[in-house]
């Protein structure tokens, strides 16, 4: 075999490249606890999407006799693009969930007067659930949802099982998406002061500008964008992430370079003999470059698998059954990792394959 073949030296010196490859494998653990930060957010898509599917108008308190309030209702139920369906004033807000990092998380609600409106309205968002058995001051959830919270259909909750309930509410239907959101019907004739509006061909910026553009100057107001508010909560934890992956990445960085470096020196007589039989600089840093590289390519093949086996049992054993998930594949998971990985390979590579090149036979 070649002798400058990047194989040739892993072949060669198993135990040495396997102490390499054991390092190396240290950055492919970035991958995996970015996904554990990323997390976070998966637990907010389908209710984003849900959201880019249904806005909520609501009575700004300057508004006299509801008047503008009234009046732009009265407009939007008029055509026939949208469907409208209004719910109390009062607030309701979501039950809370633990998400896979521990953090406690706050869902997002809806809140119908009528089974009517509440079976149009997650028709609109294409959920699975049977409604059949909804009523007066029932509370609808998802499946993941429930087994989070440790409640069950049929139970009855209260403040006692999360803090923002404020009365009795009965879990009468479980949806079968794993969508973090809390749906109440409570019917309310008299404290009328919110609107929801959907369309069946309308969604995302080409619903609210429509809305937005008939709101006019009234004084109305939509409430903003779930997406929005999940990615000014959700930038700080990415911030600290990123943050805390390039101080792990140097502190690796210095760590392998360490163990490299002394691998790397006992071989000074092997790329000076290189030198003197007339290879250049950059063949012999070539040579340093792509045994790095291959190496690096083994422990990343290695970490990518046991990453996937490990969140494949930590979701089958643990997080699911508990109403959670861990991503398998997420950007912010592969960014920590892309991060660590050329923190600790560029620096080590252009070090290794300058001093390499440098090695005289007439030194020795």
């Amino acid at each position: 075999m070649n002798p400058l073949s990047p194989i040739y030296y892993i072949r060669n010196n198993k135990g040495r490249s396997a102490l390499i490859i054991f390092m190396l494998f240290f950055t492919t653990l970035m991958f995996m606890a970015g996904n554990f930060v990323a997390s976070c957010d998966w637990y907010f898509e389908e209710a984003i999407d849900s959201s880019e599917k249904i806005a909520l108008v609501e009575y700004i308190p300057g508004d006299e006799d509801q008047k503008d309030y009234n009046a732009t209702m009265a407009e939007m139920q008029a055509d026939p693009k949208l469907n409208v369906a209004e719910r109390t004033g009062y607030g309701f807000g979501g039950l809370s969930w633990f998400c896979t990092i521990g953090i406690e998380m706050d869902s997002s609600s809806y809140v119908f007067n009528t089974k009517e409106e509440m079976e149009s309205a997650i028709r609109r968002l294409g959920l699975t659930v049977d409604l059949s058995g909804v009523k007066d001051r029932s509370i609808v959830i998802s499946k993941a949802l429930a087994r989070n919270k440790g409640i069950h259909l049929g139970d009855t909750i209260d403040g006692t099982v999360d803090q923002s309930l404020s009365s009795e509410f009965t879990v009468d239907a479980l949806i079968e998406e794993d969508i973090y959101v809390t749906f109440y019907l409570i019917e309310d004739d008299r404290n009328l002061a919110r609107f929801y509006v959907y369309s069946d061909d309308l969604e995302g910026d080409a619903l609210y500008n429509y809305i937005a553009d008939m709101i006019g100057d009234r004084q109305v107001k939509m409430t903003s964008r779930m997406k929005e508010n999940v990615r000014q909560s959700l930038a700080s934890l990415h911030i600290v992430m990123f943050a805390g992956a390039a101080l792990l990445s140097v502190i690796l960085a210095v760590t392998v370079n360490s163990v490299v470096n002394g691998q790397y020196q006992k071989r000074t007589y092997e790329f000076g003999i290189y030198r003197a039989l007339g290879l250049s600089k950059k063949t012999v840093f070539r040579k340093c470059a792509a045994e790095l590289l291959l190496m690096d390519l083994i422990a990343i093949l290695i970490g990518t698998a046991a990453h996937f086996l490990i969140t494949f049992l930590l979701n089958e054993l643990m997080y699911i059954p508990e109403g959670k998930y861990l991503p398998y594949v997420s950007g912010l998971g592969m960014s920590c990792f892309a991060i660590s990985n050329l923190t600790v390979m560029v620096p080590m590579i252009i070090a290794k394959g300058r001093r390499m090149g440098k090695a005289d036979v007439t030194e020795f």
